[in-house]
């Protein structure tokens, strides 16, 4: 298995940075890597399908060490799994990891935008609470 480089660096979409930072601001996740970590979690949970997303305007959030290790660990791990599950060829470099990281991310908070529309903080963390007890 291919870890990711923990020098790179993480790059959301401008939407997706818009959005992270509302999931900040209100108080739901404290950092912004956590929101989008968990994103990538719930869209390789829910089999969202990362392929169709685009990454168009990206720029950079925070380097890939800022993660804590467990999670980032989970994270490849999941894209290993996934990969091996569906019959595909397990990735060979750092960065094709982190792309695919990323582009679970993308379309995760995507669906978790609509899923927490109109929905308080405090509305959203029992969401995520009920998520993680499904798990």
């Amino acid at each position: 298995m291919i870890r990711m480089n923990e020098n790179a660096n993480v790059r959301p979409t401008s939407e997706a940075k818009g959005y992270l930072d509302t999931l900040t601001h209100n108080s739901t996740f404290s950092t912004m890597i956590d929101a989008y970590a968990f994103a990538a979690a719930f869209a390789m949970r829910t089999d969202l399908d990362p392929e169709s997303d685009s990454l168009r305007g990206r720029s950079d959030l925070v380097a890939v060490r800022v993660l804590d290790n467990e999670v980032r660990l989970a994270l490849e791990c999941s894209i290993a799994a996934i990969r091996k599950h569906k019959g595909l060829e397990a990735l060979i470099d750092s960065a094709a990891v982190l792309e695919q990281v990323t582009r679970y991310a993308e379309v995760g908070l995507r669906a978790l935008k609509q899923r927490w529309d109109g929905k308080t903080s405090p509305q959203i963390l029992y969401d995520i609470k009920n998520l993680l007890a499904d798990g």
